[in-house]
């Protein structure tokens, strides 16, 4: 008896995508749904990040995931294309590494208490900004140790740190490793001797000032206005194994 057919779900579109898809074609392996998939190969970020949300809201099935681009977590796309006839190889059992291969954890998190009942995920980013620009609100950051901050600023950015070298960074944040926590950054705050932090575990923001509206924005995308006083919670929901390119 064959041994069965690894499936593979390939996400993003253009030409590196259908490159991708005719290799894993002639590697003999099959295309299927993301959600039946033994590997997700997510070609450009927009594809990784909604690979990574659709992991988390998965009931704990997490497929690991091969980022394809030129990002800091990617991998090339001519080398992916070698590698897709290796299926087998990266995506066998549970080992940390493979051959050219590691598997490395990220997390997603997960927003709660915006006030509609409605949980969001995130692969990069939670930002909280003014719905005006240039326009100051404070805001108060709770971390998971009992620590708590007032900021006045534009806004404040949570980050994983698949995304803490985006927004969060050209707003003057840390850029974070894997495994080393979330990146917590004010946006253009009114002080001199700006902070930011390297969250261990989740926090809570609260707006604490009433007279400017101020946007959610999840990964990149606005979803709604928060409430003044109502406290929201940024934590990590799920971690989802990205395989990254070792040095050989």
């Amino acid at each position: 008896m064959s041994e069965p057919t690894r499936r593979l779900a390939v996400l993003g579109d253009g030409d590196p995508a259908a490159a991708i898809r005719s290799a894993v074609d002639g590697a003999g392996a099959r295309l299927v749904d993301h959600t039946e998939a033994d590997a997700v190969v997510a070609v450009g970020d927009a594809a990784l990040r909604k690979a990574m949300r659709a992991a988390a809201t998965d009931d704990g099935r997490s497929s690991p995931i091969l980022p394809i681009g030129d990002g800091r977590h990617a991998v090339n796309p001519d080398l992916a294309a070698d590698r897709i006839a290796d299926a087998d190889d990266w995506l066998g059992g549970s080992a940390s590494a493979v051959d050219g291969f590691a598997r490395v954890p990220h997390p997603v998190l997960a927003v709660d208490g915006t006030g509609d009942g409605r949980r969001r995920f995130a692969a990069a980013d939670v930002a909280f900004v003014t719905a005006e620009p240039a326009r100051i609100s404070e805001y108060g950051i709770a971390f998971s140790d009992g620590e708590s901050v007032s900021v006045r600023a534009d806004g404040a950015v949570i980050a994983t740190p698949l995304g803490s070298d985006g927004y969060a960074a050209a707003a003057g944040g840390p850029v974070v490793s894997p495994g080393g926590g979330l990146s917590v950054v004010p946006v253009s705050p009114f002080t001199t001797r700006p902070e930011t932090w390297v969250a261990s575990g989740g926090v809570r923001v609260t707006v604490e000032r009433e007279a400017e509206p101020v946007a959610l924005v999840v990964d990149g995308e606005r979803r709604g206005t928060v409430e003044p006083h109502r406290a929201v919670g940024v934590e990590i929901a799920a971690t989802v194994d990205l395989l990254s390119a070792t040095a050989e």
